[in-house]
């Protein structure tokens, strides 16, 4: 019996420190027999001349070609000769977007032979997105189904990347999301369908090393397990409140001054390794920013998910905050009153039980999986 074959279009690459979410469902669409074809898109030459900061999660350049990981992965990555990014300005990004449309030009070429005989295609949001229109045309056939990772409005992309989720979503036979804040964005389309983050169980729940032992604890020892979305200043101010907690940050940031002794900054590492320092730390760190529309990762980030699955009480500011995570204390950015107040609150608090709530990444895998094909006309 042939396998059954899945085309993942992601800005992540196969093997990485930074596990995202699209990789463990990867992993468990190879674990349960599909051949995996990876195609990492939103990388352009100008990202290699400038030294594109996202490499940091990888021990070396990526080379531009067709790469045979096993018998079950299979990864693509080129450049092409510009990538969606933002000038920072509306009017500038406009002006620029005949340029971008060069991105869709490039894949319009490469992306179809990689896609034509595909089971299922899942893209994801950012970037990707772009290049639905592509899929869909070279492989009719196919499941197609937007994985909305994240709100593309807060992460500082152009414009036209959000006017594209809108323009595509009546392609697509799902439009999977893990937060009712996403799903507003979509309603209309009864493709869209509530489909949950999870953590890998099986990884979390081995005998991992205490990485604190052999060396005397802070009084509280917090930890920060990625750096998307990442609120410096609301860290630092953690920090200098509590000079005799201890504050661990994993994941790639620019160059800091002036940071804090009792903030410790590990940079990227491998997962299995901070996930061994969230399950032995005493507090869970969230400092997203503050910003409009941040309130979805309440449902998608992956840290919090790791937190709760550890039973870890966390701090992020209010806008997180949320009935059903009643372990998660919020402060106000920018007020040293409002962020003391949820630091004296923690003092008392200690990790507890496993959320029960958390899902392991295989029902997100079931349900991605189990997306009808198209009717043929």
């Amino acid at each position: 019996m042939t396998a059954k074959r899945a085309i993942i279009l992601t800005g992540h690459f196969p093997v990485q420190k930074r596990r995202g979410s699209i990789l463990w469902l990867s992993d468990n669409l190879r674990a349960d027999g599909w051949q995996v074809t990876l195609v990492t898109v939103g990388y352009s030459w100008l990202s290699r001349w400038r030294g594109d900061r996202r490499f940091l999660s990888l021990d070396e350049r990526p080379k531009p070609g067709v790469t045979r990981h096993d018998d079950t992965l299979t990864s693509v990555f080129a450049y092409s000769p510009l990538h969606p990014f933002s000038l920072r300005k509306p009017l500038l990004d406009w002006l620029a977007r005949p340029l971008h449309a060069s991105f869709e030009l490039f894949w319009s070429r490469h992306l179809p032979a990689h896609v034509k005989d595909a089971d299922l295609i899942i893209i994801e949001s950012g970037p990707p997105v772009m290049l639905a229109k592509i899929a869909r045309q070279a492989a009719p056939k196919a499941a197609l189904v937007y994985r909305v990772n994240d709100d593309v409005r807060v992460l500082g992309l152009p414009k036209f990347i959000s006017q594209a989720e809108l323009r595509f979503a009546p392609l697509f036979d799902r439009i999977s999301v893990a937060s009712p804040h996403l799903a507003q964005r979509f309603r209309g389309y009864e493709t869209v369908q509530m489909d949950p983050m999870g953590v890998s169980k099986a990884l979390l729940d081995q005998n991992l090393a205490d990485p604190f032992a052999g060396q005397p604890r802070a009084r509280r020892e917090a930890v920060c397990a990625g750096t998307t979305q990442f609120d410096y200043e609301a860290m630092a101010l953690m920090a200098r409140l509590r000079p005799d907690w201890r504050f661990h940050i994993f994941g790639r940031l620019p160059a800091l001054s002036d940071v804090p002794a009792n903030l410790v900054l590990h940079g990227e590492t491998p997962f299995a390794t901070t996930a061994a320092w969230v399950k032995y730390a005493d507090i869970g760190l969230a400092p997203y920013l503050d910003k409009p529309g941040v309130e979805y990762q309440t449902a998608h980030s992956n840290r919090m998910l790791m937190y709760r699955y550890f039973g870890l009480p966390m701090i992020g500011p209010k806008r997180l905050c949320d009935p059903k995570l009643p372990r998660l204390l919020g402060y106000e950015p920018g007020s040293q009153d409002s962020m003391a107040e949820a630091l004296e609150q923690l003092e008392d608090m200690r990790p507890g039980a496993p959320d029960p709530s958390v899902n392991d990444w295989s029902v997100l895998y079931q349900r991605i999986a189990e997306t009808p094909k198209p009717v043929q006309a």
